[in-house]
């Protein structure tokens, strides 16, 4: 067992160093690009019209992209272990385990739109922070364009960094990524419109599911960070408990009230939910507040729960089903 546990530690080592001083790789060997490039494919050649059909086919979609992704990425690092062994194992797990979450990316994507907004360039912030949301931003105001850039960082600390690693603590790499096709095909069919209520309803609620504990579970280090960082934990908490059913996710609200709540502001998007009792926020550095908070409420999940939890349970785990597969194809 504790032959293992260096090697894991390794692991998680190199995927931190690569998101904090490489980041993501280019579209063209990002393998979450290429997920979204299967569920599409699938996606065209399902029929529209008959609504149980849809469902269905919706479904058998969504299993075999998770299946196709897992069983790959299992039967890689399988191989990778029984031919260049554990050292290298571990360096290419680091390595792909990166690519399934994004920590220091959000950083990234959010300071354009606060150097454009402190420049006094609304339009340009609204186009930059039209890179991180799928709602029309055309007409934003700046306190609005605050709020939509800073809920997206605040949504992304469950679906991109605490989820993803939560699943790998527990299960490895393969279990890292089920949940990041699981994620992908939400974000691309899970849209309650003509074209997807029934094709993306498997996923939609695929998606509820898997992210049902880590919504509710980051909470405390959100608070914990906020105490850290000298915020309004407080405030946090309770937001987080009288707003966490505003959007029409059951999950999306614990935790992004939190934030709102921690910082002193308002969370809006116009039509659909409020967040928080503070004003909307009218300052662009409240966005490096909210990357601050969700930086160190994930380093805090990671250090106290997936590292021991990868070293004692989710290496031995991924270990096993490389040796099972491997059995299974005679190797």
């Amino acid at each position: 067992m504790f032959e293992l546990v260096p090697y894991a530690f390794l692991t998680m080592i190199v995927a931190l160093l690569v998101d904090r001083f490489i980041g993501e790789p280019p579209n063209a060997l990002h393998p979450v690009v290429w997920m979204g490039k299967v569920i599409s494919f699938f996606d065209k050649r399902i029929s529209r019209g008959h609504p149980r059909r849809e469902r269905f086919f919706g479904m058998v979609m969504a299993l075999a992209v998770i299946l196709l992704f897992s069983v790959m990425v299992l039967l890689l690092m399988a191989l990778v272990r029984d031919v260049l062994g554990l050292l290298v194992w571990a360096i290419v797990g680091g390595v792909l385990l990166k690519t399934m979450f994004a920590m220091s990316a959000m950083g990234k994507h959010i300071e354009p739109v606060r150097e454009a907004l402190l420049a006094g360039d609304l339009e340009l912030g609204r186009q930059k922070a039209a890179m991180m949301v799928s709602r029309d931003v055309s007409q934003l105001d700046k306190e609005h364009v605050i709020s939509c850039a800073a809920e997206s960082a605040a949504e992304n600390t469950v679906d991109s960094i605490f989820s993803p690693l939560f699943y790998f603590g527990l299960l490895g790499l393969p279990a890292a990524v089920a949940y990041r096709v699981s994620n992908t095909l939400d974000a691309m069919v899970g849209y309650l419109n003509d074209k997807y209520r029934y094709v993306g309803w498997f996923s939609a609620k695929l998606d509820d599911c898997t992210n049902f504990v880590m919504a509710r579970a980051a909470v405390p280090f959100i608070l914990l960070a906020l105490i850290i960082l000298g915020k309004d934990w407080r405030a946090g908490w309770g937001a987080s408990k009288k707003y966490h059913d505003q959007t029409l996710s059951p999950n999306k609200g614990w935790h992004m009230s939190a934030f709102a709540g921690g910082l002193g502001i308002r969370f809006e998007k116009i039509g659909w939910y409020v967040m928080g009792d503070g004003p909307l926020p009218s300052d662009p550095d409240v966005l490096r507040d909210t990357i601050k908070v969700m930086t160190m409420a994930s380093y805090l999940f990671v250090l106290t729960v997936v590292v021991p939890l990868y070293l004692l349970v989710g290496a031995e785990a991924q270990v096993f089903l490389e040796d099972l597969l491997l059995g299974l194809i005679g190797v």
